[in-house]
């Protein structure tokens, strides 16, 4: 691997931890509406899905500015899960909120992520055996993700079907302004390692602040995950003008 290459696909790391992931059945017509048109609603048995994920992301290193030291930050997204024309899976994220404006504006200007600045705060601990992340935009949508689970349980990589397909992603999609069409990235870490979670809930204008209407149940199936660290590529803009292959 030449050295472009490999500061284009090791661009940046981090480091997520102590995810909650509740998620949402949703209607795949609806969804579709929603994406830009070179992407297609992914399914599981004909089945579209929402994902409400809030954690907390540490470790943040940017290269070549590996040395610059970023604070630790709370993050709260909405995400659906789509395909692409050559059927490469990933996901595709509504909103992204976090209390770090410089990674807001990072985030935005390098990938075209939809970031929103946000009060975040976040209530618990891994003793506690629960988590709650409270996010509010200075719009006023605000968001409450909580979620418990049992004392004896331990953290184990799922082989559900369901639970591959909601968790297992690898491509993440953005559309930059002015351009017609979305791009990818790809992120690198071990596979998930989750618990089930019991009491968990979540409540807000996530979906609503989308157009989408709110979720009047609780989630279908909701996860806790401890973490790991995490490698994304650069945007595929860096890719063209560095003369390197995309990563398709």
């Amino acid at each position: 691997m030449g050295a472009i290459e490999e500061f284009l696909n090791r661009f940046m790391s981090q480091r997520w931890g102590d995810l909650l992931l509740l998620h949402y059945p949703a209607d795949p017509f609806i969804i579709q509406k929603s994406l830009p048109h070179d992407l297609v609603v992914d399914t599981h048995l004909n089945q579209a899905w929402f994902s409400v994920v809030a954690f907390r992301l540490t470790e943040l290193r940017i290269r070549p500015l590996i040395w610059l030291r970023w604070k630790d930050f709370l993050e709260v997204n909405l995400r659906t899960y789509v395909r692409d024309r050559f059927g490469n899976r990933g996901v595709w994220f509504y909103s992204l909120d976090s209390n770090d404006p410089f990674g807001v504006v990072g985030a935005q200007v390098l990938y075209g992520l939809r970031y929103n600045f946000a009060r975040i705060g976040r209530e618990g601990s891994k003793e506690k055996k629960c988590f709650a992340y409270c996010s509010k935009r200075p719009s006023g949508a605000s968001a409450r993700i909580e979620g418990g689970w049992h004392a004896h349980d331990d953290p184990v990589k799922s082989e559900d079907q369901l639970d591959q397909f909601l968790l297992e992603r690898y491509r993440f999609w953005a559309k930059r302004p002015g351009q017609k069409s979305s791009s990818s990235a790809f992120v690198r870490h071990q596979p998930y390692v989750t618990l089930p979670l019991g009491d968990c809930k979540y409540q807000g204008e996530l979906f609503s602040s989308q157009g989408f209407t709110e979720p009047e149940n609780g989630p279908e199936r909701a996860h806790y995950c401890p973490g790991f660290s995490v490698e994304a590529t650069a945007p595929s803009w860096m890719y063209s003008i560095s003369g390197q292959a995309n990563q398709r």
